[in-house]
């Protein structure tokens, strides 16, 4: 008895790698190994779906806790795959009868869903759950520092109010391509006035408690003040107070209209906010920062936010 050559050909440690690379667990399928290759493949999609089940029903510390734990398991599926592809092609004889899952067409639909799903995912995450920001300037500092990189909680309004003292991203008003990143400080009905630096919430003085800038990690000399704790108002944070700036920032009274927030950078005299182009509605709030994923000066700043 004959057997048809052409149904036989050797398996390629190199093209198992690239495989694999391409789509996890194609390589094994291209070895023959179809179960455990789909077990693979299907394993690095499926942290996703609880990620943003969790999104949208757990705690935000316990959603940044998933995402942790699902990116180091999928690096080590990733790698696992495509290391243990190579060493089963290599042991494999030369005359690797074919089966008829081992056609091109089946390796490219892999690749698509593999290439495609994630697109889809990240641009739903991204729409809806989370976001991800580089902080490019000093008007949040000494709570957010310039290169700061940070993660916009996108879920928590759906389930809630916007409160005084949360810090948020909303689209600028003046120019709608640019996303800001402030502090709310009064809401709908609420009046609100600055003067000698002071901020007054329906009529009633802010305090602030002066505090030494060499207790604040990570603040640059960039950042030009005094550092000051803010408290009254249902709000309680640092800022940074630089009465020396040629622009104090000081304005007349406002009462925020319904459906708006008045916001500010908690640099006083570094940032552009609601002192220069009004009340921001909250339907151009996108969410409230809840994470700092890379902080730009000492990782004992990582974590979850707190002002």
């Amino acid at each position: 008895m004959t057997s048809n050559t052409t149904d036989h050909k050797k398996r390629r440690p190199l093209s198992a790698f690239f495989l694999s690379m391409a789509a996890t667990g194609l390589g094994h399928i291209y070895c023959g190994k179809l179960a455990k290759g789909l077990t693979l493949f299907f394993v690095s999609f499926a942290f996703a779906p609880i990620v943003a089940t969790l999104m949208k029903s757990a705690s935000s510390a316990i959603a940044l806790g998933a995402v942790i734990v699902s990116i180091g398991v999928l690096v080590f599926v990733f790698v696992y795959a495509a290391i243990d592809s190579i060493m089963i092609a290599r042991k494999m004889g030369h005359e690797y009868q074919l089966r008829e899952y081992n056609r091109w067409y089946i390796y490219l639909l892999f690749i698509i869903v593999s290439v495609a799903y994630p697109t889809n995912l990240s641009n739903h995450t991204r729409e809806h759950l989370v976001q991800a920001y580089k902080i490019p300037s000093i008007s949040m500092a000494p709570n957010i520092l310039k290169k700061d990189f940070i993660l916009l909680n996108k879920v928590i309004y759906k389930r809630k109010r916007p409160q005084r003292g949360e810090v948020v991203v909303f689209v600028c008003p003046n120019d709608r391509r640019l996303d800001y990143v402030k502090r709310i400080v009064a809401m709908p009905g609420d009046t609100v006035e600055m003067k000698d630096n002071v901020l007054f919430v329906n009529n009633v003085p802010l305090t602030y408690e002066t505090i030494d800038r060499k207790t604040v990690v990570g603040l640059s000399d960039e950042v030009k003040g005094t550092v000051m704790v803010e408290k009254g108002a249902g709000i309680r944070h640092r800022i940074v107070v630089n009465r020396a700036a040629a622009d104090s920032g000081n304005f007349e009274k406002v009462i925020v209209p319904n459906g708006h927030c008045f916001v500010l950078g908690d640099n006083r005299s570094a940032s552009q906010d609601s002192r220069y182009f009004g009340p921001v509605p909250l339907a151009d709030v996108k969410g409230r920062v809840d994470f700092i994923y890379i902080p730009a000066a000492s990782w004992s700043r990582f974590g979850k936010f707190e002002s």
